[in-house]
């Protein structure tokens, strides 16, 4: 961190950040300079980041920035019961990033979500994936919701979403189908990078 902190006293850079650092890597990164970042997978599946990186990053003005807003697929709309991977394919192990997305028995409660969840967006006229990336932006602390396409249909969809505002009852509501389904948030498990 010192090597950049000199690096942006130099005018060689104009700022710097991080991925994937908890709260008190980030703490010892402050003790150099001002981090202006951190990168960290965050998504309506895996919240882990709201006990510790999301409220320090607010503390400090630090930028979050959430890779994983589709839930790696899962918020997409386009799995199914008989969605498989492929070998080479690092869902078909199961896990994402530590969590258990993709192992059959909570794959299958996720799809009966995202189900429920489409039917929620759909009211709006909207998307799933536009409901996820709408649900992640109005997060307090996040600052960008990072998010892959393919075509520009997919293009226009995902930057249209970024003009959609979740009410607190649309919140709600996407809580009662989680706790509905049996789906955990992984709140309760700490973030470790």
């Amino acid at each position: 961190m010192a090597g950049l902190q000199q690096l942006k006293a130099s005018g060689k850079i104009r700022h710097y950040g991080v991925s994937n650092y908890n709260a008190s890597m980030m703490a010892a990164c402050q003790k150099q300079g001002q981090l202006t970042a951190n990168q960290v997978g965050y998504h309506l599946f895996d919240r882990r980041v709201e006990n510790a990186v999301l409220p320090y990053c607010r503390a400090q003005g630090i930028g979050f920035m959430a890779y994983g807003t589709l839930a790696f697929g899962l918020l997409s709309g386009a799995f199914s019961p008989e969605t498989s991977f492929v070998d080479w394919d690092w869902r078909s192990r199961g896990d994402a990033f530590g969590l258990p997305l993709f192992q059959r028995e909570h794959f299958l409660k996720e799809l009966r979500a995202v189900e429920r969840l489409k039917a929620l967006a759909a009211d709006y006229g909207k998307s799933v994936a536009q409901l996820a990336i709408a649900w992640l932006l109005g997060r307090p602390g996040v600052t960008v919701a990072l998010v892959g396409m393919r075509n520009e249909r997919e293009l226009k969809e995902n930057v249209a979403a970024a003009d959609w505002r979740l009410s607190e009852d649309d919140c709600a509501a996407i809580e009662r189908i989680f706790a509905e389904e049996g789906i955990r948030t992984y709140m309760d498990v700490e973030l470790v990078t």
